[in-house]
């Protein structure tokens, strides 16, 4: 009994020491870390037809999900600007590039 009170004491202090955040040493260290950080780009997501237009959004995925949540298809995207043509039925579609969905309508 006692040694299991010894490991879970271990890992509690584990999860302590893992959960502290991480900090950049300086202010002035941190300030030049966000000056050099590239400006977050809008990913841009726009359908016409049986054409899904996205933007901003290179070398990241596109997937497309039935409104019931199933994975319908799924599109490399390798440009900044690019447009896909899909054999997808007319209806409604939600479409996830890293953390942006959209509902869309394919007619």
């Amino acid at each position: 009994m006692k040694r299991i009170n010894v490991l879970i004491a271990a890992l509690a202090m584990t999860i302590t020491l893992s959960a502290a955040p991480i900090a950049l040493g300086t202010p002035a260290e941190a300030e030049l870390a966000a000056a050099n950080a590239p400006e977050a780009q809008e990913i841009g997501i726009s359908v016409s037809g049986n054409t899904i237009r996205v933007t901003g959004a290179a070398k990241q995925t596109l997937v497309v999900y039935y409104v019931t949540g199933a994975k319908a298809a799924t599109y490399n995207i390798e440009t900044e600007d690019q447009t896909i043509s899909t054999n997808l039925a007319k209806g409604i579609y939600l479409l996830k590039v890293a953390k942006q969905v959209r509902k869309v309508s394919i007619s």
